[in-house]
This record gives C-alpha cells, structure tokens and sequence, in this order.
C-alpha cells in the first residue's frame, strides 16, 4: 500500500511540473507568386485565440518593395539590425482586427528576393506575443561572379609567388615535383 502512494504521489508531481500545453496559436499562411526576381508575397491570418490581433511583422533578410495592407491597417518597416528588415502592420482600430478564430487576408510586399524561412510575430489585443515561421524573401546567399573572379585572381597570385620564391631558393618547382610523383608511382 505505501509503495502504491508513493508511486501515486510521484506521478501527481510530476503531471503538475509539466508546463501547460497553450491551445491558442495564431497562423500565417504565405503565398507567392510572381517570377523569380520579381515576387509578390501575400498572408492571411487564421486567429485561432480568443481576442483580436492587433500587430504582425516580419523579419525579412531580402528586399522589401511596396507593401500592402487591409483597410484600417498602417504599414511600417525598420532595420533593426544589418541585414534584417523588419515590416509591420499595425491595425488602427479593433473592427479591423482579426477576430477571434477568424482570418484576415491583405498583408502583402514585393520583393526581388526568392523565398525562404522568415520569422514572424503577432501582438493580441491582450498584448500576448506569438512568434512563428513562415515563407518570406531571404538574401541570396550565392556569390557575385565578382567574387569568384577576384578569388581566382588571388589563387593565381598566390601560386605564381610560391614558384617564383621556389625557383630563387634553388627549390623545386611543380614540373619538378610532378615528375618525382610519377617516379613514385612506378616503383
């Protein structure tokens, strides 16, 4: 019987250490559209709490054109750090909030950025933030062909000074170490 209460005891503490699991969460479903260079990014947002929302912005690491909203809703956006954009909308008023498990579509930008994996965040009318993950234009991360040009440049210098020096050392050269590779190689 004790050990029946202990183990009833421990598995009571251990149900009410557990945080509680949150059933209210706001989504944001993307869509872009538009050809590569030249896209349009659009959300709808799927209040699933019980208040309005009252705030969304993104953090974006591409470039932000035009941005749209709703009716009754203002738009923003700011660098809060190098190389992140962060674009707001903000409602005016509570009758254009996204209603308590309703949706509100309009919330678009241009950008000639291509898509990626931005954060997002949304404030309710209790002030509650909800912080998530969405499509969003990202910075390209392939290189300039400038950059592979000075990189080329550089190796290419690089190797001319390692034989020169070789050569006036009286070390060998490449054809030199070339030619006692495959001396190796036939033993």
């Amino acid at each position: 019987m004790r050990c029946f209460m202990i183990l009833w005891v421990s598995m009571l503490a251990s149900l009410v250490s557990l945080p509680a699991a949150r059933a209210d969460s706001i989504l944001v479903d993307p869509s872009v559209s538009g050809s590569p260079g030249a896209e349009t990014y659009s959300y709808e947002i799927e209040n699933q709490t019980d208040v309005g929302i009252l705030l969304f912005s993104l953090t974006v690491t591409g470039d932000v054109g035009a941005i749209g909203a709703p009716g009754g809703w203002l738009t923003a956006s700011e660098v809060p750090a190098p190389g992140e954009i962060l674009v707001e909308w903000i409602s005016t008023d509570v009758p254009f909030d996204p209603p308590p498990l309703g949706t509100l579509s309009g919330f678009s930008f241009t950008s000639d950025s291509g898509p990626g994996t931005v954060a997002f965040s949304t404030f309710d009318e209790n002030f509650t933030e909800f912080d998530g993950q969405t499509t969003g234009p990202v910075a390209s991360t392939t290189p300039e062909p400038g950059t592979f040009l000075l990189l080329g440049a550089a190796l290419i210098g690089v190797f001319t000074r390692w034989q020169f020096s070789a050569r006036s050392r009286g070390g060998r050269s490449v054809r030199d170490l070339r030619i006692a590779m495959l001396r190796c190689d036939k033993l």
